[in-house]
């Protein structure tokens, strides 16, 4: 038992920080040369390992077939998305994802920036945070919807609880423009609550971010979810 809770929470969580480290090597080849942009950490920091516990493989709540009738996209919207990915090869990372607190040089959540695959299966979030299939992409109309791990596989989203009225989330799309999300409200769901990956779960908001991760920490019973709303692209 203990041999598996060092795997899970300090071998997963090297694994994913190799991972991240050639998406950010990729990105900085693919994007950053052409865009001038240092994909580096801030200070070259290095990402910190979680505290022992552990928590069920999944972070994110039900998609495609899953979804509640009604609350979904329409079909071939999705495709269109998925076949429109700005030239995404192979395992490329899809975006590159920031925290920023505006007026202060704290960055909650996260100080480095993560870098999101495309996709929420098992293997995907085990290299970082993912992107639900057949939401929207960044800077798009429709919900941008993402899901990572709390605990293990490096925790992107441990401190996600920090997030507060007035932190920007910024997004860098593979054309190398930003897109800035402003917090807007945190939620705690069940992990059947399929609404949250609607095009619009805010009301009002046409362009939104949604980040998932389970809840507590250590456990899958719930999922907290953070909606934030597209204020620049």
């Amino acid at each position: 038992m203990l041999l598996y809770i060092v795997y899970a929470l300090w071998f997963t969580g090297f694994e994913t920080q190799q991972a991240q480290q050639q998406l950010r090597q990729q990105w900085q080849q693919q994007v950053g040369a052409s865009t001038g942009e240092d994909a580096q950490p801030p200070g070259g920091a290095e990402t910190a390992a979680p505290p022992a516990g552990g928590e069920a493989d999944t972070e994110a709540v039900p998609t495609g077939e899953d979804r509640d009738a009604g609350q979904g996209e329409d079909g071939d919207a999705g495709q269109a998305r998925d076949a429109s990915r700005d030239g995404l090869e192979g395992d490329a990372a899809l975006a590159k994802m920031e925290f920023v607190r505006p007026g202060t040089a704290a960055t909650p959540v996260r100080s480095d920036p993560l870098f999101v695959v495309d996709g929420v299966g098992y293997n995907d979030l085990t290299r970082g945070p993912g992107r639900y299939p057949d939401t929207a992409l960044p800077g798009e109309d429709g919900n941008f919807a993402i899901a990572g791990h709390r605990t293990t596989y490096d925790a992107p989203f441990y401190d996600l609880d920090e997030l507060r009225q007035g932190d920007e989330i910024h997004i860098t799309d593979r054309s190398g423009t930003e897109h800035v999300y402003a917090f807007a409200e945190r939620r705690i769901v069940e992990p059947t609550a399929a609404w949250v990956l609607a095009d619009e779960p805010l009301d009002g908001a046409t362009a939104t971010l949604t980040l998932t991760t389970c809840h507590p920490r250590f456990s899958a019973a719930q999922r907290m979810v953070v909606f934030a709303e597209l204020v620049s692209r």
